[in-house]
């Protein structure tokens, strides 16, 4: 496949099914049997799972894309994403303030589709913003 497919692939992924809940380009954007490290139920519906989950989890939703960086067979998305989560939340519960959190999602693709998924999160920002208190071992940078 192609570099531009790669990059429509997560453009899409985040601004219309992430963003805008678009769940019906899933199967435009997804293999069958992709693979998503976040998740029990694997596939497309493992991926609807994801997403329906986090956008009920932070249901003011707000998302920047920051930046694509593609090749033929992998891309990884850049984005931060706004609101205010309505439920526990990396382990908080809901305090009713909004926050932000940079993520990186990394895909794997495999013939034009998102085989394989991972992401990694400012977790540890996000949850000192909903107000946790978080102690770090002596010297380490947050």
């Amino acid at each position: 496949m192609s570099q531009e497919r790669s990059e429509e692939v997560m453009r899409r992924y985040l601004t219309e099914v992430v963003a805008q809940g678009k769940l019906e380009l899933i199967p435009e954007l997804a293999a069958e049997d992709m693979f998503d490290h976040t998740q029990a139920t694997q596939g497309r519906e493992g991926l609807v799972a994801h997403v329906t989950g986090f956008r009920s989890a932070i249901p003011d939703l707000e998302l920047d894309l920051e930046r694509i960086i593609a090749s033929d067979d992998g891309v990884v998305g850049l984005w931060t994403w706004h609101g205010t989560p309505a439920r526990e939340f990396f382990g908080v519960p809901a305090t009713g303030v909004k926050v932000s959190c940079k993520v990186a999602s990394v895909f794997q693709i495999k013939d034009g589709m998102l085989s394989d998924y991972v992401v990694y999160a400012d977790a540890l920002g996000t949850v000192k913003q909903m107000g946790a208190e978080v102690a770090l071992p002596e010297g380490a940078r947050s």
